[in-house]
Protein backbone atom coordinates (compact mmCIF):
# COMPACT_ATOMS: atom_id res chain seq x y z
CA UNK A 1 0.00 0.00 0.00
CA UNK A 2 1.26 3.21 -0.88
CA UNK A 3 2.04 6.18 1.68
CA UNK A 4 -0.63 8.13 0.50
CA UNK A 5 -3.43 5.26 0.46
CA UNK A 6 -2.05 3.86 4.25
CA UNK A 7 -2.67 7.31 5.48
CA UNK A 8 -5.96 7.78 3.88
CA UNK A 9 -6.99 4.31 5.10
CA UNK A 10 -6.73 5.77 8.74
CA UNK A 11 -7.81 8.84 7.97
CA UNK A 12 -10.93 7.55 6.74
CA UNK A 13 -11.48 5.45 9.95
CA UNK A 14 -10.98 8.57 12.30
CA UNK A 15 -13.69 10.88 10.63
CA UNK A 16 -16.27 8.32 11.38
CA UNK A 17 -14.95 8.39 14.89
CA UNK A 18 -17.04 11.26 16.49
CA UNK A 19 -15.73 11.44 19.84
CA UNK A 20 -15.49 14.84 21.84
CA UNK A 21 -12.04 16.80 20.94
CA UNK A 22 -9.40 16.82 21.56
CA UNK A 23 -8.62 13.36 21.03
CA UNK A 24 -5.56 11.27 19.16
CA UNK A 25 -7.11 8.15 17.23
CA UNK A 26 -4.66 5.12 17.51
CA UNK A 27 -4.96 2.04 15.24
CA UNK A 28 -3.84 -0.44 17.28
CA UNK A 29 -4.11 -2.59 14.67
CA UNK A 30 -1.45 -0.88 12.58
CA UNK A 31 0.70 -0.71 15.13
CA UNK A 32 1.01 -4.46 14.89
CA UNK A 33 1.72 -4.54 11.71
CA UNK A 34 4.23 -1.89 11.75
CA UNK A 35 6.15 -4.33 14.63
CA UNK A 36 6.76 -7.32 11.94
CA UNK A 37 7.51 -5.48 9.44
CA UNK A 38 10.43 -4.26 11.09
CA UNK A 39 11.26 -7.36 12.18
CA UNK A 40 10.65 -9.06 8.88
CA UNK A 41 13.20 -6.54 7.92
CA UNK A 42 16.05 -7.68 10.01
CA UNK A 43 16.26 -11.09 10.30
CA UNK A 44 17.48 -12.17 14.06
CA UNK A 45 16.71 -8.74 15.16
CA UNK A 46 14.61 -8.35 18.40
CA UNK A 47 12.67 -5.11 18.80
CA UNK A 48 12.74 -3.26 22.09
CA UNK A 49 9.88 -0.65 21.86
CA UNK A 50 10.53 2.84 23.29
CA UNK A 51 7.85 3.12 25.77
CA UNK A 52 8.65 7.21 25.79
CA UNK A 53 6.91 7.58 22.16
CA UNK A 54 3.69 6.58 23.31
CA UNK A 55 3.03 4.68 27.08
CA UNK A 56 -0.42 3.99 26.27
CA UNK A 57 -1.53 0.92 28.13
CA UNK A 58 -3.26 0.12 24.64
CA UNK A 59 -0.58 0.12 22.51
CA UNK A 60 2.48 -1.39 25.09
CA UNK A 61 -0.62 -4.39 25.56
CA UNK A 62 -0.43 -4.82 21.68
CA UNK A 63 3.04 -5.13 21.47
CA UNK A 64 3.50 -7.09 24.85
CA UNK A 65 1.11 -9.53 23.33
CA UNK A 66 3.48 -9.85 19.77
CA UNK A 67 6.30 -10.64 22.22
CA UNK A 68 8.10 -6.97 21.83
CA UNK A 69 10.51 -6.26 24.34
CA UNK A 70 10.39 -2.65 25.83
CA UNK A 71 13.11 -0.03 26.82
CA UNK A 72 11.82 2.34 29.63
CA UNK A 73 13.77 5.47 30.42
CA UNK A 74 12.04 6.22 33.88
CA UNK A 75 10.93 4.49 36.73
CA UNK A 76 7.38 5.37 35.96
CA UNK A 77 8.04 3.43 32.69
CA UNK A 78 9.09 0.56 34.41
CA UNK A 79 6.43 0.19 37.01
CA UNK A 80 4.09 0.22 33.57
CA UNK A 81 6.15 -2.58 32.02
CA UNK A 82 6.13 -4.60 34.82
CA UNK A 83 2.29 -4.23 35.44
CA UNK A 84 1.71 -5.94 32.08
CA UNK A 85 3.23 -8.99 33.38
CA UNK A 86 6.00 -8.50 30.81
CA UNK A 87 8.89 -10.72 31.85
CA UNK A 88 11.99 -8.72 33.38
CA UNK A 89 14.47 -10.07 30.61
CA UNK A 90 12.53 -8.50 27.82
CA UNK A 91 13.08 -4.84 29.85
CA UNK A 92 16.27 -2.54 28.87
CA UNK A 93 16.91 0.61 30.40
CA UNK A 94 18.77 2.72 27.29
CA UNK A 95 18.57 6.22 28.59
CA UNK A 96 21.97 6.74 29.78
CA UNK A 97 21.37 9.16 32.79
CA UNK A 98 19.88 7.09 35.28
CA UNK A 99 18.65 8.05 39.09
CA UNK A 100 19.25 5.83 42.51
CA UNK A 101 15.25 4.87 42.61
CA UNK A 102 15.18 3.20 38.76
CA UNK A 103 18.45 1.89 39.43
CA UNK A 104 17.65 0.17 42.89
CA UNK A 105 13.97 -0.99 41.32
CA UNK A 106 15.71 -2.60 38.07
CA UNK A 107 18.16 -4.17 40.11
CA UNK A 108 15.74 -5.89 42.24
CA UNK A 109 13.31 -6.75 39.49
CA UNK A 110 15.90 -7.86 37.30
CA UNK A 111 15.97 -6.09 34.06
CA UNK A 112 18.15 -7.42 31.41
CA UNK A 113 20.35 -4.63 31.45
CA UNK A 114 21.02 -0.88 30.97
CA UNK A 115 23.17 1.71 29.40
CA UNK A 116 26.00 3.81 30.57
CA UNK A 117 27.92 6.41 28.45
CA UNK A 118 29.86 7.80 31.31
CA UNK A 119 32.38 6.88 33.85
CA UNK A 120 30.29 8.49 36.59
CA UNK A 121 27.45 6.42 35.54
CA UNK A 122 29.40 3.20 35.26
CA UNK A 123 30.56 3.53 38.85
CA UNK A 124 26.45 4.40 39.94
CA UNK A 125 25.61 1.39 38.42
CA UNK A 126 28.22 -0.52 40.44
CA UNK A 127 26.60 1.29 43.74
CA UNK A 128 23.23 0.52 43.16
CA UNK A 129 22.65 -1.99 40.77
CA UNK A 130 25.84 -4.17 41.58
CA UNK A 131 26.17 -7.25 39.04
CA UNK A 132 24.15 -5.57 36.67
CA UNK A 133 24.63 -6.26 32.65
CA UNK A 134 25.54 -3.41 30.85
CA UNK A 135 26.36 -1.68 27.36
CA UNK A 136 28.12 1.44 26.33
CA UNK A 137 26.49 4.33 24.02
CA UNK A 138 28.70 5.31 21.59
CA UNK A 139 28.36 8.36 19.46
CA UNK A 140 27.45 7.94 16.22
CA UNK A 141 26.82 10.25 13.12
CA UNK A 142 23.66 11.31 13.35
CA UNK A 143 23.10 13.62 9.67
CA UNK A 144 20.04 12.84 7.86
CA UNK A 145 17.83 12.52 11.28
CA UNK A 146 15.00 15.27 11.43
CA UNK A 147 15.75 15.01 15.62
CA UNK A 148 19.57 14.44 16.06
CA UNK A 149 20.65 13.45 19.51
CA UNK A 150 24.63 13.14 18.77
CA UNK A 151 25.45 16.14 21.23
CA UNK A 152 24.27 14.75 24.32
CA UNK A 153 24.93 11.09 24.62
CA UNK A 154 27.15 8.92 23.68
CA UNK A 155 31.11 8.44 23.76
CA UNK A 156 34.30 7.75 21.40
CA UNK A 157 36.08 4.21 20.81
CA UNK A 158 38.57 5.06 23.49
CA UNK A 159 36.35 5.91 25.98
CA UNK A 160 33.65 2.92 25.35
CA UNK A 161 37.07 0.54 25.53
CA UNK A 162 37.74 2.48 29.30
CA UNK A 163 34.25 1.92 30.38
CA UNK A 164 33.91 -1.61 29.55
CA UNK A 165 37.22 -2.37 31.25
CA UNK A 166 35.97 -0.44 34.32
CA UNK A 167 33.06 -2.01 34.24
CA UNK A 168 34.17 -5.36 34.71
CA UNK A 169 36.67 -4.12 37.21
CA UNK A 170 33.81 -2.92 39.13
CA UNK A 171 31.93 -6.06 39.04
CA UNK A 172 29.42 -5.30 36.53
CA UNK A 173 29.08 -7.74 33.75
CA UNK A 174 30.20 -5.46 30.12
CA UNK A 175 27.88 -7.57 27.53
CA UNK A 176 27.64 -4.87 24.73
CA UNK A 177 27.09 -1.44 22.80
CA UNK A 178 24.75 0.90 21.38
CA UNK A 179 23.96 3.84 19.41
CA UNK A 180 21.44 5.84 18.36
CA UNK A 181 21.25 7.29 14.94
CA UNK A 182 19.03 10.52 15.32
CA UNK A 183 15.14 10.10 15.08
CA UNK A 184 13.20 10.29 12.35
CA UNK A 185 16.77 9.24 10.65
CA UNK A 186 16.18 9.40 6.76
CA UNK A 187 20.17 8.56 5.87
CA UNK A 188 20.68 4.61 5.77
CA UNK A 189 24.74 5.42 5.81
CA UNK A 190 24.33 6.16 9.44
CA UNK A 191 23.86 2.69 10.53
CA UNK A 192 26.56 1.65 8.04
CA UNK A 193 29.23 3.76 9.48
CA UNK A 194 27.65 3.07 13.15
CA UNK A 195 28.00 -0.55 13.26
CA UNK A 196 31.30 -0.38 11.31
CA UNK A 197 32.78 1.95 14.65
CA UNK A 198 30.91 -0.64 16.50
CA UNK A 199 32.90 -3.79 14.96
CA UNK A 200 36.17 -2.10 15.79
CA UNK A 201 35.33 -1.87 19.14
CA UNK A 202 33.95 -5.36 19.45
CA UNK A 203 37.28 -6.51 17.95
CA UNK A 204 39.58 -4.35 20.84
CA UNK A 205 37.53 -5.72 23.38
CA UNK A 206 38.19 -9.24 22.69
CA UNK A 207 41.81 -8.46 23.21
CA UNK A 208 41.24 -7.43 26.81
CA UNK A 209 39.12 -10.71 27.30
CA UNK A 210 36.02 -8.94 26.77
CA UNK A 211 33.81 -10.87 24.36
CA UNK A 212 30.39 -9.01 22.94
CA UNK A 213 27.43 -10.69 22.30
CA UNK A 214 25.01 -7.84 22.66
CA UNK A 215 24.51 -4.91 20.01
CA UNK A 216 21.69 -2.48 20.28
CA UNK A 217 21.06 -0.14 17.26
CA UNK A 218 18.84 2.09 18.51
CA UNK A 219 15.69 3.47 17.71
CA UNK A 220 15.35 6.07 14.36
CA UNK A 221 13.68 3.64 12.11
CA UNK A 222 11.71 6.56 9.86
CA UNK A 223 7.76 6.57 9.56
CA UNK A 224 7.09 7.86 5.65
CA UNK A 225 6.68 11.07 5.18
CA UNK A 226 6.86 11.16 1.59
CA UNK A 227 7.94 8.12 -1.00
CA UNK A 228 11.42 9.18 -0.67
CA UNK A 229 11.85 8.08 2.67
CA UNK A 230 13.88 4.74 3.44
CA UNK A 231 11.58 2.18 3.97
CA UNK A 232 12.23 -1.06 6.56
CA UNK A 233 13.44 -3.17 3.89
CA UNK A 234 15.59 -0.80 2.72
CA UNK A 235 17.12 -0.37 6.25
CA UNK A 236 17.05 -3.88 7.17
CA UNK A 237 18.75 -4.68 3.95
CA UNK A 238 21.80 -2.44 4.84
CA UNK A 239 22.04 -3.54 8.68
CA UNK A 240 22.33 -6.82 7.56
CA UNK A 241 24.96 -6.38 5.20
CA UNK A 242 27.14 -3.94 7.48
CA UNK A 243 26.26 -6.52 10.54
CA UNK A 244 28.00 -9.23 8.28
CA UNK A 245 31.05 -6.97 7.24
CA UNK A 246 31.90 -5.58 10.55
CA UNK A 247 30.74 -7.71 13.63
CA UNK A 248 32.56 -10.26 14.45
CA UNK A 249 31.67 -14.12 14.29
CA UNK A 250 29.88 -14.21 17.76
CA UNK A 251 28.01 -17.13 19.33
CA UNK A 252 24.76 -16.07 21.08
CA UNK A 253 25.05 -12.80 18.94
CA UNK A 254 21.40 -10.60 19.71
CA UNK A 255 20.50 -7.47 17.77
CA UNK A 256 18.37 -4.92 19.40
CA UNK A 257 16.30 -2.51 18.32
CA UNK A 258 14.50 0.52 20.05
CA UNK A 259 11.44 1.57 17.49
CA UNK A 260 9.20 4.29 19.02
CA UNK A 261 7.86 6.41 16.54
CA UNK A 262 8.37 3.93 13.50
CA UNK A 263 5.85 1.75 16.33
CA UNK A 264 2.99 4.35 16.54
CA UNK A 265 4.01 7.54 14.46
CA UNK A 266 2.15 6.85 11.41
CA UNK A 267 -0.85 5.48 12.66
CA UNK A 268 -2.36 7.98 15.10
CA UNK A 269 -3.93 11.32 13.54
CA UNK A 270 -4.45 14.17 16.72
CA UNK A 271 -8.23 15.36 15.97
CA UNK A 272 -9.28 19.17 17.02
CA UNK A 273 -11.58 21.41 16.39
CA UNK A 274 -11.84 25.38 15.34
CA UNK A 275 -12.65 27.18 18.49
CA UNK A 276 -11.81 30.55 17.37
CA UNK A 277 -10.98 32.49 14.33
CA UNK A 278 -9.80 36.40 13.48
CA UNK A 279 -8.25 38.38 9.89
CA UNK A 280 -5.18 39.69 11.85
CA UNK A 281 -3.81 42.40 8.94
CA UNK A 282 -3.86 40.11 5.47
CA UNK A 283 -3.09 36.59 7.74
CA UNK A 284 -6.63 34.58 8.20
CA UNK A 285 -6.10 32.83 12.08
CA UNK A 286 -7.82 29.75 13.09
CA UNK A 287 -7.57 28.76 16.85
CA UNK A 288 -7.97 25.50 17.81
CA UNK A 289 -8.75 23.32 21.06
CA UNK A 290 -5.73 22.73 21.32
CA UNK A 291 -2.19 23.24 20.70
CA UNK A 292 1.65 23.24 20.89
CA UNK A 293 2.21 22.94 24.58
CA UNK A 294 -1.04 20.34 24.92
CA UNK A 295 0.86 17.67 21.93
CA UNK A 296 2.62 18.97 19.52
CA UNK A 297 5.44 20.00 21.45
CA UNK A 298 7.77 18.64 18.50
CA UNK A 299 6.53 21.52 16.47
CA UNK A 300 9.19 23.63 18.47
CA UNK A 301 11.98 21.44 17.26
CA UNK A 302 10.69 21.39 13.53
CA UNK A 303 8.24 18.80 13.25
CA UNK A 304 5.45 19.13 10.97
CA UNK A 305 2.20 17.21 10.40
CA UNK A 306 0.13 16.42 7.52
CA UNK A 307 -3.18 18.48 7.58
CA UNK A 308 -6.14 17.62 6.67
CA UNK A 309 -9.90 18.95 6.75
CA UNK A 310 -13.27 16.97 7.56
CA UNK A 311 -14.26 17.33 3.94
CA UNK A 312 -12.94 16.74 0.49
CA UNK A 313 -13.53 20.12 -1.14
CA UNK A 314 -10.63 21.60 -2.80
CA UNK A 315 -8.08 23.90 -0.35
CA UNK A 316 -9.13 27.33 -1.51
CA UNK A 317 -8.08 29.82 1.40
CA UNK A 318 -4.87 30.44 3.50
CA UNK A 319 -4.38 29.93 7.35
CA UNK A 320 -2.36 30.37 10.38
CA UNK A 321 -3.04 27.68 12.88
CA UNK A 322 -2.36 28.17 16.49
CA UNK A 323 -3.30 26.41 20.09
CA UNK A 324 -5.99 27.59 22.47
CA UNK A 325 -3.61 29.23 25.16
CA UNK A 326 -2.03 32.38 25.61
CA UNK A 327 1.28 31.90 25.08
CA UNK A 328 2.62 33.16 21.37
CA UNK A 329 4.81 30.13 20.78
CA UNK A 330 1.97 28.26 20.64
CA UNK A 331 1.28 28.66 16.74
CA UNK A 332 1.05 25.36 15.30
CA UNK A 333 1.86 25.83 11.73
CA UNK A 334 1.66 29.03 9.02
CA UNK A 335 0.66 28.67 5.37
CA UNK A 336 -1.57 25.78 5.41
CA UNK A 337 -3.81 25.67 2.12
CA UNK A 338 -6.97 24.37 3.81
CA UNK A 339 -10.94 24.29 2.11
CA UNK A 340 -13.02 27.55 3.51
CA UNK A 341 -12.87 26.81 7.97
CA UNK A 342 -15.41 27.70 10.28
CA UNK A 343 -16.16 27.75 14.16
CA UNK A 344 -17.20 24.58 14.90
CA UNK A 345 -15.37 23.03 11.97
CA UNK A 346 -12.42 19.75 13.10
CA UNK A 347 -9.42 19.29 11.69
CA UNK A 348 -6.83 16.10 11.02
CA UNK A 349 -3.52 16.23 12.26
CA UNK A 350 -1.81 12.93 10.72
CA UNK A 351 1.43 11.03 11.72
CA UNK A 352 0.90 11.97 15.07
CA UNK A 353 0.87 8.93 17.05
CA UNK A 354 4.27 9.43 18.88
CA UNK A 355 5.85 12.25 21.42
CA UNK A 356 2.21 14.06 21.35
CA UNK A 357 0.42 12.69 24.41
CA UNK A 358 3.91 11.77 25.68
CA UNK A 359 4.88 15.85 25.45
CA UNK A 360 1.30 17.21 26.01
CA UNK A 361 0.67 19.45 29.54
CA UNK A 362 -1.82 21.42 31.21
CA UNK A 363 -0.47 24.63 30.61
CA UNK A 364 -2.99 27.16 30.87
CA UNK A 365 -5.49 24.90 32.07
CA UNK A 366 -5.98 23.00 28.76
CA UNK A 367 -6.17 19.36 28.63
CA UNK A 368 -4.41 16.89 27.29
CA UNK A 369 -5.66 15.26 24.24
CA UNK A 370 -7.72 11.68 25.21
CA UNK A 371 -7.25 8.72 23.70
CA UNK A 372 -9.45 6.63 21.28
CA UNK A 373 -8.27 3.45 20.05
CA UNK A 374 -9.60 2.46 16.84
CA UNK A 375 -10.05 -1.49 16.94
Amino acid sequence: MTLIATRQSVLDRVRTHRAMTPFLALDTGRVIESYHRLLDAVPGGEIYYAVKANSHKAVLSVLAAQGSGFDVASLTELEKALALGVSPERIIGSNPIKNEKFLRRAHEAGIYAVVADSTDEVEKIARFAPGMRVYIRLAVDNSGAVFPLDKKFGVSHEQAIEELLLARNLGLQPIGLAFHVGSQCVTVRNWIMALRSCGAIWHEAAQYGIHLTFLDMGGGYPIPTDETVATFGEIGEAISDAIAEFIPETPGLRVIMEPGRAMVGDNGVLVLTVEGRAQRGEKTWLYLDSGVFNGMGEILEGSTYPIFADTDAPATHTYTLAGPSCDSFDTIARDVDLPEMQIGDRLYFTNAGAYTIEYGSNFNGFAIPEVEILE
